[in-house]
């Protein structure tokens, strides 16, 4: 299953037409360690990038485009995930976010991708468990503090 959402982004690359460390950037983005060796090993299992162009030409969808190219599975097995990204949607997310239990939150949150040094990355971590919270909630404490600071 992990391997079929991944080569749905790499479906997606190749229909937003990135190449090389650009595909791998919006892959490690979208939440897929990989390196351009490995999208090509995928491509290949696809039937190739010219195949996989021609498929998005004709108007296949991403999950089409999987289904062609692995016509024994059931289309149960290929995932159709919509985008998470609600702002694009009228419809209201399906349950308000919650804060650390709180049963109402106190403010409408937003997601946030940080790229941080191992070092930084390895200090938060151990920071949080020494204060036993949750990494994101150790980043918005720290941030709040610096940011109550400022004028």
């Amino acid at each position: 299953m992990q391997t079929r959402q991944k080569q749905e982004r790499i479906i997606e690359a190749v229909r937003l037409g990135l190449e090389g460390d650009a595909a791998v950037e919006f892959l490690c983005r979208n939440g897929y360690a990989t390196t351009s060796a490995s999208i090509a090993r995928h491509l290949r299992q696809l039937g190739g990038r010219k195949t996989v162009e021609k498929l998005i030409e004709e108007g296949k969808s991403n999950a089409e485009v999987l289904q062609a190219a692995f016509p024994g599975e059931s289309p149960a097995v290929v995932p159709h995930k919509p985008p998470r990204q609600r702002e694009l949607f009228d419809a209201p997310p399906a349950a308000p976010p919650r804060l650390l239990g709180a049963d109402v939150p106190l403010y409408e949150t937003t997601k946030l991708t940080l790229r941080l040094p191992r070092d930084v990355y390895e200090a938060v971590r151990v920071a949080a468990k020494a204060e036993n919270k949750p990494q994101n909630q150790l980043i918005v404490d720290i941030l709040t503090a610096a940011l109550s600071r400022m004028p």
